[in-house]
């Protein structure tokens, strides 16, 4: 925990928060230090933040409190704690519109709305539109520092200018893990993607795999850091003693491309062998009302449950009822990590993921494995998970050492973004 007083422009009464975002000593001097500014001179940070409810966030963060609407710790509520422990000023560049009902004059939220319509011509009319929203605040506010993801159009990568550390945060990835395209079509994206990322000075990633795949369109991976997403003491659960794997869960998006189907088939094929096994899904989506169709004409519906979208709350109490996390994404999604893969191990459950799914890098032996986009697969996975307790009991053992990175601040995407600005 760390205590945060008032002070600063604007200062807060002073508030007890759990600490995500650990920098060395002297960290705001060195920072200016390294930008070419007096001790003295105010560090000015853009960051676009995206569709999120930053706002909302931000009175969480205000109060000393996690956003509870988030499983796991936000980018920009650890923005905030940086933002904070630097002394400087903060753009906050939102999609949605909505100010904090208390106002700080360290952290300015201007909404910079973006459609996504369909249609070629449309869509990037509207990202043009969009990126000169963004250029047009970024100009008024001349930050020294501008954060910005890899789904911001080429216009902002290219139109902050040369004067300003562009840094970009990585929560995707661009091709599937270990399915990079050679087709004519993939390799003149690859070069107009390595184009727009060229004047990127550094990176923060979300998984390896991230930071592979950002080397490998835009070089540098000295330049890059790869983040371990934080959890928060409140959501942190040993989960109930297990012997056996009986009950699968799925968290997430409800879509054919996140694999729901494929789980649903492989479940109906191991339920007369396996008559205790018993399987949710969690979340929303466009094929939810499909899903709902598909168990319904599986008969037996008490053994396979649809709970709908979940609080944060109740993902982890989901999560501390459950055996197995089962992440069935399909090859047609570029899975990023899948934090639901952390949310579920801070809980000693261990997860089936396919091969597109990067969390593999992260948590080793803690999960199993099988091939994305193979139902026999991840049937076979699901059976040996629950026909062999020695094979859960390994998997469990090795997920009971990996909760301590998500509650080590050192690693968490705040803290590596202050280092990927000393870059």
């Amino acid at each position: 925990m760390v205590l945060i007083a008032g002070g600063g422009i604007g200062g807060f009464m002073a508030v007890v928060r759990e600490e995500f975002v650990r920098l060395p000593e002297g960290a705001a001097a060195a920072a200016r230090a390294r930008l070419g500014l007096a001790a003295s001179a105010v560090l000015r940070i853009a960051y676009v933040a995206g569709p999120g409810d930053a706002a909302g966030t931000f009175e969480h963060w205000a109060r000393g409190a996690q956003d509870p609407r988030v499983p796991v710790v936000t980018y920009s509520s650890m923005f905030y704690e940086l933002i904070d422990k630097l002394g400087a000023e903060a753009l906050i560049l939102t999609e949605p519109a909505g100010q904090p009902a208390v106002p700080d004059a360290r952290f300015r939220f201007v909404q910079t709305p973006r459609l996504r319509p369909k249609g070629f011509l449309a869509w990037h009319m509207a990202n043009f539109r969009f990126a000169r929203a963004v250029l047009r605040q970024i100009a008024r506010f001349q930050p020294h520092v501008v954060v910005v993801g890899t789904d911001a159009p080429i216009w902002v990568f290219r139109g902050v200018g040369r004067r300003v550390k562009l840094v970009l945060t990585a929560h995707n990835t661009f091709w599937p893990m270990g399915r990079r395209s050679s087709s004519a079509r993939a390799r003149v994206k690859a070069f107009c993607v390595g184009a727009a990322l060229a004047p990127v000075a550094s990176a923060v990633c979300t998984s390896q795999e991230c930071a592979r795949q950002v080397a490998a369109l835009a070089g540098g991976p000295e330049r890059l850091f790869v983040e371990i997403p934080q959890v928060a003491a409140a959501f942190q659960g040993g989960g109930r003693t297990r012997k056996v794997a009986r009950k699968l869960l799925f968290l997430g998006r409800i879509e054919e491309n996140k694999g729901v189907f494929d789980l649903l088939a492989a479940f109906a094929s191991l339920a007369d062998e396996f008559t205790d096994l018993r399987l949710d899904f969690a979340g929303s989506g466009a094929a939810e009302a499909e899903l709902r169709l598909r168990i319904k004409a599986l008969g037996g519906q008490d053994r396979v449950r649809f709970l709908g979208q979940l609080s944060a709350a109740g993902v982890h109490a989901a999560l501390g009822q459950a055996d197995v996390l089962v992440c069935p994404t399909r090859s047609s999604f570029h899975e990023g990590l899948a934090l639901v893969v952390v949310e579920a191990a801070v809980h000693g459950v261990p997860s089936v993921l396919s091969s597109v799914v990067p969390a593999k890098d992260l948590m080793g032996e803690a999960c199993a494995e099988f091939a994305a986009d193979d139902v026999a697969g991840l049937t076979e996975a699901l059976r040996r998970v629950a026909a062999t307790p020695e094979v859960y009991a390994a998997l469990r053992r090795a997920v009971a050492g990996k909760g301590v990175m998500f509650r080590d601040g050192t690693l968490s995407w705040g803290s590596q973004l202050y280092r990927a600005i000393m870059i």
